[in-house]
């Protein structure tokens, strides 16, 4: 949708089979940027979880301690995504959309979203929480929801699905 409207498009794909079907897809479409890591708060390596399904419950290792995992994993690199934003807000003065569907990262790099004031410079923050991931999931939840408010951060929705 947001190619349609003219925009460009960067997308995280660490999974190596949704990232070949990403590639094919758009190779020829100099508005999207594919990017072959996982994102988190942090630069680093980490094993990515590849669960028998192609997309649901795939995530990096540190993303959550209430999972019973059995399926492959093998390294990936891993960007600290508010870097990531940072820099593109070097060529372009805002961002339309952030949409975060990284099944357990979000906690720590919505927390350096907030600190950094980026959110100021994004029209649209739709975050989908992985509370279930998390034996403290609850806490991280209302950690991030006691952050919103007390910020008056008005652009962001948990609920978005």
């Amino acid at each position: 949708m947001i190619l349609h409207c003219g925009g460009r498009v960067h997308c995280f794909e660490p999974n190596i089979i949704l990232n070949v079907i990403l590639q094919n897809k758009y190779q020829n479409n100099p508005d999207v940027t594919i990017n072959n890591v996982a994102v988190s708060d942090k630069n680093t390596t980490t094993r990515f979880l590849l669960n028998s399904s192609v997309s649901q419950i795939n995530r990096i290792s540190e993303s959550g301690d209430n999972y019973d995992y059995y399926g492959e994993s093998y390294e990936v690199s891993v960007i600290d995504l508010t870097t990531y934003i940072e820099d593109v807000l070097k060529e372009s003065e805002s961002i339309y959309l952030l949409k975060m569907d990284i099944e357990g990262a979000e906690f720590e790099i919505m927390d350096k979203i907030i600190a950094k004031k980026l959110y100021e410079k994004i029209t649209y923050i739709v975050c989908e929480t992985h509370e279930s991931f998390f034996k403290d999931g609850d806490e991280k939840l209302k950690k991030l929801k006691d952050q919103l408010s007390a910020h008056q951060i008005e652009n962001v929705f948990l609920d978005w699905i």
